[in-house]
């Protein structure tokens, strides 16, 4: 599969470790869209505002927003083509599935109103990254954009956005639940309330540890939430599906460093357990010799050629300047990058050939020598992806 193949699928979800530049290749890899003339949209879970630095906007919000039609224009972007992007709000996203699911407005006031909803979607873990699949599931049902792009956060557990919907669907359909439902379905609101004082030797000490009257806040919280149990079940398995199906692609995104190269193989392990429908690999910022090709030996011989012929050069242009120094500094900085630029090589091919893939489904984006923090920028990093 060559990298514009991935411009087909409906979704795409870039992967990785933290410090691999996940947020910019999201980017990069949208905007190529949008310049091939497709509706693009870029999300993403990071609310360190790197999204918006990179597309040159001052701030993002969990509602969609344009770039410039001109300033898209500036970038090649074919008529027809669009980007927008945004950052998720967790709570926002769990306010809209409250809405969807309550039975009414005052169930949704009951939920809104409680201390454990208040607190849950920053409490609960897995709570930004199941309200980063709802939204993703959102979008890609609305079908407002040909491609959605998601920037996923570097987690301590690196699939958490994956696994978030099935932990939830497992704790809805969990017996625990079903057991604290019980009591709430059997004797009514004002007979859980009762049952709440069955543990009335407990209840101090949690009361003391909590601030709250901590099992009437749960049963409110259960009774309310009851009704939704199924919205919320049935919406977790359908995004489970989204992300397995073969409309979504997920792209793992590396660094050459040989840590970082090594937790990419780790993940892809993992993304192959899960089934996973994977696009390729983007080895990011890595150094590489200026024509493209291998570095040059720069044995003694030729880095001595290469130095008097440089500050001949220099002399010669300015005859008071140093020149045998300059030339001698930029012989050893060329020689420090040509052995990084061997050693990044070197990482690269071996997490190439570690993984199930075929050349081109790998592609690597040299290491610009400035921040990428504008659309010409994202361009460079499209093209390098795209083979343009």
């Amino acid at each position: 599969m060559s990298a514009s193949d991935w411009l087909e699928r409906r979704v795409l979800v870039t992967v990785g470790t933290g410090g691999v530049g996940k947020t910019t290749v999201s980017a990069a890899i949208a905007l190529e869209a949008a310049r091939r003339g497709k509706r693009a949209l870029v999300l993403t879970i990071d609310p360190a505002q790197r999204l918006a630095d990179a597309l040159g906007l001052p701030h993002l919000g969990h509602d969609a927003q344009e770039i410039p039609a001109d300033r898209l224009r500036t970038a090649g972007t074919a008529p027809g083509g669009s980007l927008a992007a945004m950052m998720l709000d967790t709570k926002r996203t769990f306010d809209e599935l409250v809405a969807r699911y309550a039975p009414d407005e005052a169930a949704i006031e009951r939920i809104h109103a409680n201390p454990i909803y208040q607190n849950l979607t920053d409490a609960l873990a897995g709570s930004r990254e199941y309200s980063a699949m709802e939204r993703l599931h959102q979008l890609a049902a609305a079908g407002d954009y040909d491609l959605i792009v998601l920037d996923t956060p570097p987690a301590a557990h690196a699939l958490d956005f994956l696994e978030a919907p099935r932990r939830l669907t497992g704790f809805l359909d969990s017996q625990i639940l079903k057991l604290l439902f019980a009591p709430a379905r059997a004797l009514g609101r004002t007979g859980f309330r009762l049952f709440q004082f069955g543990s009335s030797a407990v209840l101090p000490l949690v009361e003391r540890i909590t601030g709250m009257e901590f099992l009437h806040v749960v049963s409110e919280f259960l009774l309310a939430f009851e009704s939704m149990l199924e919205g919320f079940t049935t919406r977790a398995r359908e995004i489970e599906a989204l992300l397995r199906s073969p409309e979504c692609g997920f792209v793992l995104v590396a660094g050459p460093d040989p840590v970082q190269a090594r937790r990419a193989q780790e993940f892809w392990a993992r993304l192959e357990t899960e089934s996973i429908h994977l696009a390729g690999l983007v080895a990011n910022r890595v150094r590489v010799w200026p024509d493209g090709g291998p570095p040059p030996p720069l044995d003694e011989a030729t880095r001595a050629a290469g130095t008097a012929s440089l500050a001949k050069a220099l002399s010669e242009h300015d005859p008071d300047l140093d020149s045998a120094g300059v030339a001698r500094a930029v012989a050893e900085a060329a020689l420090r990058f040509a052995a990084a630029a061997r050693r990044d090589e070197s990482v690269v091919g071996g997490l190439v050939a570690s993984l199930p893939l075929d050349t081109s489904d790998a592609r690597v984006i040299p290491l610009f020598a400035e921040d990428v923090h504008a659309l010409d920028a994202l361009s460079r990093m499209g093209k390098h992806v795209f083979d343009e």
